[in-house]
Formats: structure tokens, sequence, C-alpha cells
């Protein structure tokens, strides 16, 4: 601007002479102010701009996209969080209810081994018992056995006594008989006190001596004594009845 108004004024101007001129009046400059609008850019620096332009573009959009992806990542870090800590909740309620199962298992073990050894106890309790009982049973079977025995034998003797003592009164003793002498004879009864059967089952070596106690049992033929007896008592020890005869005595 300042260039143009300098270009003006020389332009007005004529170059001084020694001479003398006539003076005159300047004329005046009508300067007008012309807004001075920007030139239309070059083609390159217009495409250098367009560049630039793009790049800082190019260069917002990656710096949006790394944000979003910045996001992104946040949010799924986020999300594997929260994911891992469902599943640590997860694990841990898993645990906590793998552990009271397994100490409800354990406590239920532990009852049905407690009642196992409980009915174990009582089992062995109750055999012990009545091995007790079966004990004292048979003692007191064995008691009762040896007192019947005990009975039945003095029965038994009772009854001998009386038997012998009929045979003595029928025996006539030989004249060769002697003390070291005695013959055993088998007597065979039936329920009635007959006598069936006699035999020697032992000879005393005298034929005589022999003869002479079959004679003494065959005199009496029926011993009514056994006819009052209890049956099971003649059956075990009467119906078959052994004597031993000697000089001095007559005993079973």
């Amino acid at each position: 601007m300042h260039s143009f108004l300098v270009v003006v004024m020389a332009w007005g101007w004529e170059p001084s002479t020694p001479e003398i001129r006539q003076v005159q009046t300047p004329r005046y400059i009508q300067a007008t102010l012309v807004e001075m609008s920007a030139s239309a850019p070059e083609p390159a620096q217009q495409e250098q701009s367009n560049v630039i332009d793009m790049r800082e573009r190019q260069r917002e959009r990656e710096r949006q996209e790394a944000e979003r992806q910045r996001q992104q990542e946040a949010e799924r870090q986020r999300q594997q969080q929260r994911e891992r800590e469902q599943r640590e909740r997860e694990q841990r309620e898993r645990e906590a209810r793998e552990r009271r199962e397994r100490e409800a298992q354990a406590q239920a073990q532990r009852e049905r081994e407690e009642r196992e050894r409980q009915e174990r106890e009582r089992q062995a309790r109750e055999a012990r018992e009545r091995e007790a009982r079966q004990r004292l049973d048979d003692a007191m079977a064995r008691e009762e056995e040896f007192l019947d025995a005990q009975r039945a034998q003095t029965l038994a003797q009772s009854y001998v006594g009386q038997i012998a003592a009929r045979i003595e009164q029928n025996w006539s003793r030989p004249p060769s008989a002697r003390r070291d002498m005695e013959v055993e004879l088998l007597i065979q009864l039936v329920p009635t006190g007959r006598v069936v059967n006699v035999t020697v089952t032992r000879s005393s070596g005298d034929a005589a001596f022999d003869r002479s106690a079959e004679q003494a049992v065959n005199r009496v033929e029926r011993f009514t004594e056994v006819q009052d007896m209890p049956t099971d008592l003649f059956e075990r020890q009467f119906r078959q009845l052994r004597l031993v005869f000697k000089p001095e005595d007559l005993r079973l």
C-alpha cells in the first residue's frame, strides 16, 4: 500500500530545474482504500494444504479410533474383571457348597458309624447275656439231670435191693461155693415183673454155683416190685438187669 502511494506521488511530480518555474497549485490525490483480499493460493500450496488437512483428519480419525479402541479395551478388561470376579464368586460358592456337602456327608458317616457301633455293642451285649443265660440254663439242666439221676439211682437201688432180697430168699448156695466165687447174670423182665430169661454172662468157674444162681431167679418167677416203677426207669435199668452173685453177698 505504501509502495503504491509512493509511486503515485512520484508520478505527479516533475523533476526540478534551475530554471525559475511558475508555482502551481498541487493536485489533490484522491486515494481510495481498497480492501485487499487474499489472493488465491497457488496449486502447489492448495495441494499441500489439502494434504495437511487430510493428515489432520487422518490423525483425528486415528485418535478417535485409538480412543474408541482404548475404551473398548477398557470395557473388555472391565468385562473380563467382572467375569473373573463372577467366576471367583461362583468358585467360592461352589467350594463352600462342596465343603458343606462334605461336612454333611462326614457327619452322616460319623452318625452311621456311631449307630453301627452301638448296634454291634447291643448285639454283643445281648449275645453275652444269651450265652450267660444259656450257661446258667445248662448248668441248671445238668444239676437237674444230676439230681434226677441221683433220685433215679436211689430209687433204682431201692428196687434192686427189693429184687435182690427176693432172689436171696430163694438162693441155696451149693457146698462147693467159696468166698472168691462170683457169677454175673443177665435177667430179662417185662413191665409186669415176670422173668422171661436168665443168662449167665460171666461164669464163676463152678457150674453148680452158676446153676444155683439161675435157679434162685427162676424160683421167684415174677418181681411184683417193678409194677409200680416209673416206666422210664424200668426201660433204662430193669428191662435187662445185671446181678452179681457172691457167696457172702449179692449186689448190683
